[in-house]
């Protein structure tokens, strides 16, 4: 039995999740005792949502009714485990490797995105690189910014994407700079760290052989 909590519209989400042939109008009412109307009007608001979508045809003997699924868009809506599982992650990947060793991984995987990344970075000079790294960054929901406040080039993220995470395993904070650094191609030294409970992260973006 699905417990249904939340709003109609988180309900729906829940009892479609459940149902993997999908439901129709129908069966959504009876199960949660409102108007098939009200549930048009819900599944109006995910579909444009894209959250759900229409099904095949369920065919019982009676009126033909069109089944609803969740999309791919509706599945990621529901909760996921993902912080945690991470952390599990991370934890055994220090034990068994060590500190050191972890940093290095994780640097590696920073330069390995930059790496697929790079083609959009190709031909521009380097202020057209550093906007192209922020716009970046925005996508990737860091919230960063230049901060003009700082008289040497320097991004500021008000939003650690992984937070908690960096919070036990400050190794992390590796990928960010090998990744901002392999797409500029110069050096980042990082002076200031949500983690370490500063306002913002900062990555002081340093000349060559700096």
């Amino acid at each position: 039995m699905v417990k249904l909590t939340g709003s109609r519209q988180e309900q729906i989400l829940k009892l479609l999740l459940s149902s993997t042939a999908g439901m129709s109008i129908d069966e959504l009412a009876a199960r949660l005792e409102i108007s098939r109307n009200a549930v048009k009007q819900h599944l109006t608001g995910l579909e444009k949502d894209q959250l759900v979508q229409e099904a095949a045809l369920n065919s019982t003997g009676g009126r033909p009714s069109r089944n609803y699924t969740l999309t791919e868009q509706g599945h990621n809506r529901l909760p996921k485990q993902y912080p945690w599982f991470c952390n599990l992650l991370l934890g055994e990947l220090k034990t068994e490797l060590g500190e050191t060793a972890l940093r290095q991984m994780l640097w590696r995987m920073g330069v390995n995105l930059a790496q697929s990344l790079a083609p959009q970075f190709s031909g521009k000079d380097p202020a057209q690189k550093q906007s192209a790294l922020v716009e970046l960054m925005q996508s990737l929901g860091y919230h960063a910014e230049m901060d003009t406040e700082q008289v040497q080039p320097t991004i500021k993220a008000v939003n650690c994407v992984y937070h908690d995470l960096a919070q036990q395993y400050p190794e992390l904070c590796e990928f960010d700079r090998a990744l901002m650094s392999t797409l500029l191609d110069k050096p980042i030294e990082q002076t200031a760290c949500m983690a370490l409970q500063d306002c913002a992260c900062k990555f002081k973006i340093c000349n060559a052989g700096a």
